[in-house]
């Protein structure tokens, strides 16, 4: 990789067609491999699929790096890997056709990734949370504001559903306090189940002593 090298090429065009083209060929893979699961999950599935991080482990498993040029610092090149595989993507796509793609994707995901494995991560209280009010028809809001300063910056989220605050969290970025959030949600949501009631005595009249040697009557 060259740093600072301005006469070189941009690729976003192709970095946007390649994302579309990716989202949809994962999306039509984990349709067909999960045919009983939601929208949820597959949205879920598919966000960790396309992420960066894995886009970029797909890149160094490639060898991307070797023959990529990038005309940004060193320090700034964590997303570069990954963005040159939907480029790649992308081209392929308008010189090949799409169903030629298609099998050059799919095997990539198959031989490099564990869709098992993904799946036992899906975790995504966030997520999980927006699903739960899709299918209630309930409005679920994520609102994060920022606290403190320095060292002791962090961020704090409110989950609202239908207009009340369900759940409260803190974290070091957002993406964190959204999470505690969601889970401070859930467990607010379940201690809010209704409870069977107490079962009490019936009350009858009161009992009336009766004289000695008699028995009592109500």
């Amino acid at each position: 990789m060259l740093d600072e090298r301005p006469d070189l090429p941009d690729n976003e065009r192709l970095e946007f067609l390649g994302d579309a083209i990716l989202d949809a060929i994962i999306g039509e893979l984990l349709f067909t491999t999960y045919p009983d699961r939601g929208e949820g999950f597959l949205t879920r599935m598919r966000s960790k699929l396309v992420s960066r991080t894995q886009l970029n482990i797909l890149a160094k498993e490639l060898g991307i790096e070797r023959v990529m040029e990038s005309n940004l610092a060193r320090s700034h090149e964590s997303s570069v890997p990954g963005n040159a595989v939907e480029a790649i993507i992308g081209a392929m796509f308008i010189d090949k056709g799409f169903q030629r793609t298609r099998k050059v994707v799919v095997t990539l995901v198959q031989r490099h990734f564990d869709l098992q494995e993904v799946e036992k991560e899906d975790k995504d209280g966030k997520s999980r949370l927006l699903e739960w009010g899709q299918k209630r028809r309930k409005k679920v809001e994520f609102r994060v504001r920022e606290e403190g300063g320095g060292r002791g910056k962090h961020y704090v989220a409110e989950v609202h559903i239908d207009g009340k605050i369900r759940g409260t969290g803190q974290g070091g970025n957002k993406k964190a306090a959204e999470q505690d959030a969601a889970q401070s949600a859930f467990r607010s949501m379940r201690s809010r189940k209704p409870h069977a009631p107490k079962m009490t005595a019936e009350k009858g009249p009161p009992i009336t002593r009766a004289p000695r040697g008699g028995k009592a009557v109500r």
